[in-house]
């Protein structure tokens, strides 16, 4: 059984691989990832776009994780959407069609206005003046929302992901949060991330491989 559930685990990595793989080498969806790519925390974010914790965590929380962690590399978030409804995958699917260097700052505006965008009317333009300060064109914005292939794997893909999540990591709420693969259970600020790095610390610290290289070693002895 073990060995069936790790095989359709790599199936649905290679499918949603593949899903991601547009014209060239070019993907539809890269990784979002913001930090320096070798840092040792890895902060993994499920979140939709329409979500009011989800905002709070960009908004209040994330500048001060930002600053300690991420600015001086200790510390990278990936980001994955997880969306709740039309609204959401409809902001998705602008956030998700910008390049990488625009890629935040689009995420970071809406949060920001949030309320704007989601109760709109019109969303697609009330999703166009919310990004129109960051230089964005209409054009654009509309462009990630027509009728074309390409937009139809890119939601093909983040609906498919979203499921992988529900099924593979047990997502049920958004904002949920892992730290080194560890799902994180309640509150999560800069404080987790700090008692986090303490535990890991003492762990990685000299004495503790002494003591992990002595036990070891005394079991080996005892069943040996």
């Amino acid at each position: 059984m073990k060995f069936f559930a790790k095989l359709n685990v790599f199936i649905n990595i290679f499918l949603i691989t593949t899903i991601m793989q547009s014209s060239g080498d070019e993907k539809i969806i890269p990784e979002r990832v913001l930090g320096n790519a070798d840092a040792a925390i890895i902060i993994e974010e499920y979140a939709s776009m329409s979500c009011g914790h989800c905002a709070n965590f960009h908004n209040t929380i994330l500048p001060d994780i930002k600053k300690e962690f991420i600015d001086t590399g200790k510390a990278k978030l990936i980001f994955n959407d997880f969306p709740l409804d039309s609204r959401a995958m409809i902001a998705t699917l602008v956030a998700q069609c910008m390049n990488e260097k625009q890629f935040f700052p689009v995420l970071n505006r809406l949060f920001q206005k949030q309320l704007e965008w989601v109760q709109a009317e019109n969303i697609q333009i009330a999703i166009y003046n919310t990004l129109k300060p960051l230089g964005i064109k209409e054009e654009k914005v509309m462009s990630c929302l027509e009728n074309n292939e390409e937009n139809k794997m890119r939601w093909q893909y983040i609906a498919e992901a979203r499921k992988i999540a529900m099924d593979e990591r047990n997502i049920e709420s958004t904002p949920t949060f892992f730290v080194n693969g560890k799902k994180i259970e309640g509150k999560f600020d800069i404080n987790t991330i700090k008692e986090i790095s303490i535990v890991d610390e003492k762990k990685n610290s000299p004495d503790e491989k002494i003591k992990d290289n002595w036990f070891t070693k005394l079991i080996n002895k005892i069943f040996h």
